[in-house]
C-alpha cells in the first residue's frame, strides 16, 4: 500500500470524500495532528531566528527534536490507520457458510477490531505528548507567531477528538471484561486531552493580547 504521505494533497482530499472506506476518521486525525504539531514547529524554528539567549535557544532546540519525533509518528500512524482498517475489511469479507468459516471469521474479526482500535488510540496518545509540548512552545515562541502555536494546538485538540470517537466505533468489538479498561484510558485522553490544548489557548491568547 502507497503511503498517504506520496499522495498530492489534492488526491488525498478527493480520495477522504469519496465512498471508499479510507482514509477515514482515524487516517485523517493523524494527518490532522501531524499538520498541528507541524504548525508548532514552524513557530519554534521562526523564533530561532529571533535572536534568543542560549538558555532559550537550547530550550527550543529540545522542543523541536521531541516535537519532529512525534510529527513523524503521527505520519506513520496515518498510513498504520488505513492498513488496520484494510485488515478489519477483509476479516469481514470472509466467508461464513461452515462452522469452521464462521469460527475463522469470528477470530480474525476480533483480531482486525483490536488493530483498528490499537492505531487511533495511539493516535490519541500521541497528539497527549504533542499537545504538552505545544503548551511549553506557547511561552516560549517569538510573539510574532505565537498565534500559529495556537493554530496547532486547535489542529491537535481536532485530532484528539476524531481519534478517540475512532476508538468509540469499535469498543463494542472488544470482549465485555476488555471494555471498561480501554473505555477509562479513552477518557483519561479525553479529558486531560482537552484541559492541555485549553491551555495552550489560554496563554496563546494572554499573549496576543499582552503584546508580548
Amino acid at each position: 500500500m502507497s503511503s498517504l504521505w506520496d499522495l498530492p494533497a489534492r488526491q488525498v482530499l478527493q480520495e477522504t470524500a469519496s465512498p471508499a472506506p479510507t482514509p477515514g476518521g482515524g487516517s485523517v486525525a493523524a494527518l490532522s495532528g501531524a499538520f498541528g504539531a507541524a504548525l508548532v514547529a514552524m513557530a519554534l524554528e521562526i523564533s530561532l531566528g529571533k535572536q534568543p539567549d542560549e538558555a532559550e535557544e537550547r530550550a527550543i532546540r529540545d522542543l523541536l527534536a521531541s516535537l519532529t519525533r512525534h510529527r513523524e509518528r503521527l505520519q506513520a500512524l496515518a498510513d498504520e490507520d488505513m492498513a488496520a482498517f484494510g485488515g478489519y475489511m477483509a476479516a469481514l469479507a470472509l466467508p461464513k457458510g461452515t462452522e469452521e468459516e464462521r469460527r475463522q471469521r469470528k477470530d480474525a474479526l476480533r483480531e482486525a477490531t483490536r488493530a483498528a482500535t490499537a492505531a487511533p488510540l495511539e493516535i490519541a496518545r500521541v497528539v497527549m505528548v504533542a499537545l504538552d509540548l505545544a503548551t511549553r512552545a506557547a511561552e516560549l515562541v517569538h510573539k510574532e507567531v505565537v498565534s500559529d502555536v495556537g493554530a496547532g494546538a486547535a489542529l491537535l485538540r481536532g485530532a484528539l477528538q476524531a481519534s478517540l470517537l475512532t476508538v468509540d466505533i469499535n469498543v463494542p468489538g472488544w470482549p465485555e471484561g476488555e471494555r471498561p479498561g480501554l473505555q477509562a484510558e479513552r477518557d483519561d485522553l479525553e479529558a486531560e486531552g482537552g484541559a492541555r490544548a485549553d491551555e495552550v489557548l489560554r496563554r496563546t491568547r494572554e499573549r496576543i493580547g499582552a503584546g508580548g
